[in-house]
């Protein structure tokens, strides 16, 4: 007599322990790692610091835009004191002058 009570116990703890786990713990177990994920690329203060580095100058504008569908920045900076030039870095940290 003792033995089907506890296949049914055993039965309903099957049934409900799954349910007893919030949602959350589930869908973090079947997310993939971040390092999985691709990099989302260079934002528009690594791009003004990355041009900044590289030519010395001081970095006047930066603004956000898209040439041939992608993301990228233009990036203006004064030179020498005395010049102004303009700088491309696309979302690949790619730097190209203009």
């Amino acid at each position: 007599m003792n033995a089907p009570r506890c296949g049914k116990w055993l039965l309903r703890l099957m049934l409900v322990l799954p349910l007893s786990f919030p949602a959350s713990t589930l869908a973090q177990q079947q997310t993939q790692p971040s390092y999985y994920t691709k990099p989302a690329g260079v934002s528009l203060e690594q791009a003004a610091d990355m041009v900044r580095r590289q030519t010395g100058g001081r970095v006047l504008s930066a603004t956000p835009v898209n040439k041939a569908g992608r993301r990228g920045y233009n990036v203006r900076v004064l030179l020498d004191g005395k010049r102004v030039k303009q700088y491309y870095v696309d979302a690949d940290g790619r730097m190209s002058a203009r």
